[in-house]
């Protein structure tokens, strides 16, 4: 290579880089004119792009899907979108604050507790004032959990369950469902410094069913373990909260697919759509129910299939 080619390269370099900038910032800002709404995954992950397919599939307008880093690089601009979704709390955490006040933000796919959160954060911010968000959650309501823990074990006269820093704040909510099916409430408040294994192992023990809670300073992967483990032991129904545990050998869950959310977020955004104020968050409408048939053996109990508890389910909601 001749010294006039090796001097032109460094010079080649600082325009080039530019023009990438240009060219990224113009195919992300191109579709504006072409798409109603935003979609804005939290990260590239499979669950989170099914929810937002669906969701573009259950509204009319043509809408741009886009992660939260490709946003960040054209300065958070959502400016010709008449509604922004974002997917997942990273996401929601992000355009909360960066995107115009006055601009519907639904949020989807987030754990109640995380939106819960999210509010107290910006408890002062215009867009709650202006009631300009709400959001689907990703986790099941206590009364149709408990709903489920009664159709398998109708005799059952108590459940029990472990409340972490996180689902302590819905005790009542959880004795109001359990009461609801005629079932006593034994619970044991754990704090991370605690030793999970010596509060639980006399709580199942002495409960009908125990009723396992989405808490993750709880039921981290260990405890989940314990818990799978006791619960076996003591031949005592664990109801889960997720289709992985239940495939770990939770007896059942109720749970939402990605689908199943995407179709109910869609449906919130059309049915709020040219409204001043959105309405308020809401759990998953729909939903599917998980059986695991050898943890059901071993506990030598029958149960209902999975497709009968979902009937049973949306019975008891209509």
């Amino acid at each position: 290579m001749s010294d006039k080619r090796r001097k032109d390269k460094p010079a080649q370099s600082r325009w080039l880089m530019p023009l990438a900038g240009l060219l990224l910032s113009f195919l992300l800002l191109s579709p504006l004119t072409h798409a109603d709404q935003l979609i804005v995954l939290s990260r590239q992950l499979d669950s989170y792009l099914q929810v937002a397919k669906t969701i573009s599939a259950e509204l009319e307008n043509p809408s741009r899907i886009v992660t939260l880093a490709e946003l960040e690089q054209i300065q958070y601009d959502t400016s010709g979108y008449q509604q922004v979704i974002a997917i997942g709390s990273k996401a929601a955490d992000q355009l909360f604050d960066k995107i115009p006040d006055n601009q519907p933000l639904y949020v989807s796919f987030i754990p109640r507790q995380t939106y819960r959160k999210l509010l107290i954060k910006y408890a002062n911010h215009q867009r709650i004032k202006l009631k300009k968000v709400t959001a689907v959650y990703l986790d099941q309501p206590y009364e149709r959990q408990i709903a489920l823990a009664r159709l398998i074990a109708p005799r059952a006269k108590s459940i029990a369950t472990a409340l972490g820093p996180n689902s302590q704040n819905d005790l009542e909510l959880l004795k109001k469902a359990a009461n609801s099916e005629q079932l006593e409430l034994r619970y044991e408040k754990l704090e991370e410094t605690d030793n999970p294994i010596h509060k639980l192992q006399p709580l199942i023990r002495n409960s009908d069913i125990f009723l396992s809670l989405p808490d993750r300073s709880v039921f981290n992967r260990t405890t989940a373990k314990w818990v799978l483990y006791i619960s076996f032991r003591q031949r005592i129904p664990l109801i889960g909260f997720s289709k992985k545990y239940v495939d770990a050998g939770a007896l059942a869950a109720v749970h939402s697919t990605p689908d199943q959310i995407g179709r109910h977020t869609g449906e919130l955004i059309r049915s709020s759509l040219g409204k001043k104020r959105l309405p308020a968050p809401q759990h998953p409408k729909y939903f599917s129910v998980a059986t695991n048939d050898n943890a059901a053996q071993s506990l030598r109990i029958k149960i209902p299939t999975s497709r009968e508890l979902e009937s049973k389910l949306q019975e008891l909601e209509r």
